[in-house]
């Protein structure tokens, strides 16, 4: 969308959507819908450690016409919450890092970033001090004003001043007069800017009785013993710019530094090209005639004589794989295959693939499209603009070495480990509900069979 020159005097810079797990309570999509109606031209997603959402939530925001600004809250070693802005998309590559850092740093269950890797790895970025569980404010609400100093002296240092703001939050609690006290008086000593948040959890007010369920669920107890599990109250909803000006009508600033730091980010997501490690060729070769040249070698193995069929086929798919700029693809997916196979590994390819004579000429697949009049454009289709996909299958003994193989043939830069998000099926979610709410086993289990 390029630089915001029309951002309202409040934009909303700490932001949490369903994919904070059992956090949220919104869709990234419910979100934004809930900022364009309230007036926000700009809004910031800041899921815990993770960019799952990131992609909905850019696609929902260029589609109702808000800024988006990408984040994340991570939980930095011995400190605390800080919150990451991407300013640009170096910020955006040091966010994904950063994410990795604290996956390898920490458990399964808690990514853990260690304070070291921010400062080596903070380029394109803003940092907010983070809410109440923060480095400054755990200790300031400890009483420990010296080590919240330092510990502001000690992030500074690594972000400099343009990048690093106390963060403000009110949510009508007994602490919140004391706490944004201390942390004004803190940024002043310092020499930091201050920023208002409201620590975003749910797009409407309404929302944060599925809040209190989440939160249940999280902890495995109902709403009844939950007790101070739960929070307060129910301001942790998405205002509009006017509640957030009124809310901190004397620290104009704060708000105004919100339209300060949305204009600084300004990232762009392309989700449109293919951004594939190279599989040098040999001398003299490029990848589309190296592509071509084992085909050709597949051609005459798999058929005796060759049929004109599959020569117009081969050539048909050829054409097509070059103009979609896809030859390095293949012979990346048939490298990681033939290594299999040279170890003994048990590899085969599968799904819709099986329809392209060229992966079948590569010994990815072992299904003749051909014989089986098998519909080629359902694997690779100009039409689609969507990357074809290989599923290969490896032998569970072997799967590791294959692993090491990738990452050291292709490097670590070129290389990662993808996952899923795990979602609660409509059985199973029921069930959860059912628990946070009290309702008795037997009653459950009636209610489950309906």
């Amino acid at each position: 969308m390029g630089r915001e020159t029309s951002v309202p005097p409040y934009v909303e810079l700490h932001c949490h959507s369903n994919y904070s797990l059992l956090d949220g309570a919104s869709f990234p999509e419910e979100l934004v819908a809930r900022g364009r109606e309230l007036g926000m031209k700009a809004l910031a997603l800041t899921d815990h450690n993770g960019l799952y959402g990131a992609v909905r939530f850019w696609k929902a925001a260029q589609e109702q016409g808000v800024k988006p600004i990408i984040g994340v809250e991570m939980e930095v070693e011995g400190e605390g919450h800080l919150v990451l802005l991407a300013e640009d998309k170096g910020g955006y590559t040091s966010l994904c890092r950063l994410i990795s850092r604290a996956q390898l740093a920490g458990g399964k269950a808690r990514p853990i970033l260690p304070l070291e890797e921010l400062a080596r790895q903070r380029k394109g970025l803003i940092c907010l001090s983070g809410c109440h569980q923060g480095p400054i404010a755990r200790r300031l609400l400890a009483k420990d004003g010296s080590g919240a100093e330092e510990a502001a002296g000690h992030l500074l240092d690594i972000l400099g001043q343009e990048n690093f703001w106390i963060e403000l939050s009110r949510h009508y609690l007994l602490q919140d007069r004391y706490l944004v006290g201390e942390l004004v008086k803190l940024a002043r000593t310092v020499g930091l800017g201050v920023v208002a948040t409201g620590n975003v959890h749910y797009a409407q007010r309404e929302k944060h009785r599925l809040h209190d369920l989440l939160t249940c669920i999280g902890r495995h107890t109902s709403l009844d013993e939950a007790g101070q599990l739960l929070r307060t109250n129910s301001e942790y909803y998405l205002k509009s710019p006017a509640q957030m000006a009124s809310l901190f009508a004397d620290l104009p600033q704060a708000i105004a530094n919100t339209r300060l730091i949305a204009q600084r980010c300004n990232v762009e997501l392309d989700l449109s090209a293919h951004r594939l490690p190279r599989l040098a060729p040999p001398s003299g070769e490029t990848p589309s005639s190296l592509l071509r040249r084992l085909c050709q070698e597949g051609l005459h193995q798999r058929y005796h004589p060759i049929p004109e069929r599959a020569r117009r086929q081969l050539e048909h798919e050829l054409r097509s794989i070059e103009e979609a700029g896809l030859a390095g693809y293949f012979l990346i997916v048939w490298d990681i295959l033939r290594f299999a196979r040279e170890q003994g590994i048990p590899a085969q390819g599968r799904g819709s693939a099986a329809g392209s004579l060229v992966v079948y000429l590569l010994g990815i697949t072992r299904v003749d499209p051909l014989q089986h009049n098998l519909l080629f454009e359902r694997f690779l289709s100009p039409d689609a603009h969507t990357m074809p996909d290989i599923d290969i299958d490896f032998g569970h003994r072997g799967r590791d070495e294959v692993i090491e193989y990738v990452y050291s043939k292709y490097g670590p830069d070129h290389t990662a480990m993808v996952c899923n998000v795990v979602t609660y099926q409509p059985r199973l979610a029921r069930r959860e509900v059912a628990k946070a709410l009290g309702i008795p086993t037997d009653l459950l289990n009636q209610w489950l069979e309906l």
